[in-house]
């Protein structure tokens, strides 16, 4: 079979050379490192541009990055496979392009996956790719869809919650801090309807994609003039005070990426909601950085 193979792949000896290197360099690859996934459900960057975030402006930088999906299932495939969301700019780590953050060898971008920062060994995803490397894989997720185990299997612990300070609890109560990690978690209280524990002003619409018009036609006030949009910001300055508490309790040798999954038309050219095609949906804020303020640096 693989002297077939030689004959009719044109460099198949050289292909599965290199193969073999990334897996030697995969097993020598440092554990001194933890890795943080925290996805902000629905948010707009306008929006968290907008909002009062002292704990996550104090890292970053921020910036406007574009999310490979329109709705929450098929953003987390994406960004559990090494692929997050791009920045326009050639900016190590926000830019796959130019350097991924995380690789995953068995699958994926073959001509990407040689420059990434960390390389994971998996036929799954890079969260199966972090367990087998010996990393606990704990993440807990607010949106429905995490009641899938296409989503969530990979992970050794696992918990739905849909309220943030539940879920921060859950979290540091399943990590031991001494062992190396890949976490995650994903907020809910950026999505439609804007809710958050303590919130008594709700927000007088929906935001749904399904209760659109066809074909969309815009009217009334859209974007930053809709209410639905300042009741995001609301959400999302209380999601940064308590994200705060999370970045003080676990280990500051940590690499965080904070970002939407995707983010949300308020009535820009007539869509509503998000899972459809509009540049609104795509545009996420997007920021990765090391806890302790170090450069993640050029190798692991």
């Amino acid at each position: 079979m693989t002297e077939g193979l030689k004959k009719l792949i044109p460099g198949y000896d050289s292909l599965h050379i290199g193969e073999r290197r990334e897996r030697a360099r995969a097993r020598r690859q440092s554990k001194d490192v933890n890795f943080m996934l925290v996805t902000l459900d629905s948010c707009r960057y306008d929006t968290y541009c907008d909002a009062k975030t002292p704990t996550l402006d104090a890292f970053g930088p921020w910036m406007l990055a574009y999310s490979p999906a329109t709705y929450t299932y098929a953003a987390h495939q994406s960004f559990f496979v090494g692929i997050l969301p791009d920045v326009a700019e050639p900016v190590p780590y926000y830019n796959r392009f130019t350097r991924q953050l995380i690789g995953l060898l068995e699958v994926g971008e073959t001509p990407v996956k040689k420059s990434t920062y960390f390389t994971v060994v998996s036929d799954r995803d890079a969260v199966d790719g972090f367990r087998r490397a010996g990393f606990q894989t704990i993440g807990t997720g607010a949106m429905n869809w995490f009641r899938q185990s296409s989503l969530t299997g990979s992970f050794q612990r696992f918990k739905f919650l849909t309220d943030a300070e539940d879920q921060i609890d859950y979290y540091l109560r399943e990590l031991d801090p001494a062992k190396p990690f890949f976490g995650f978690i994903n907020f809910g209280e950026t999505h439609d309807p804007f809710q958050f524990r303590g919130k008594t002003n709700l927000c007088p619409v929906r935001i749904q994609a399904r209760q659109m018009s066809w074909p969309p036609v815009q009217s009334g006030p859209v974007g930053r003039d809709h209410d639905a949009y300042w009741h995001q910001v609301e959400a999302m300055e209380f999601l940064d005070k308590q994200i705060g508490r999370l970045f003080a309790s676990i280990p500051q040798n940590t690499i965080v990426v904070v970002c939407g999954d995707h983010g949300e038309c308020l009535g820009e050219d007539g869509f509503w909601g998000h899972g459809i095609g509009h540049p609104k949906v795509f545009e996420v804020p997007l920021a990765i950085f090391r806890l302790d303020g170090r450069p993640i640096g050029d190798s692991a």
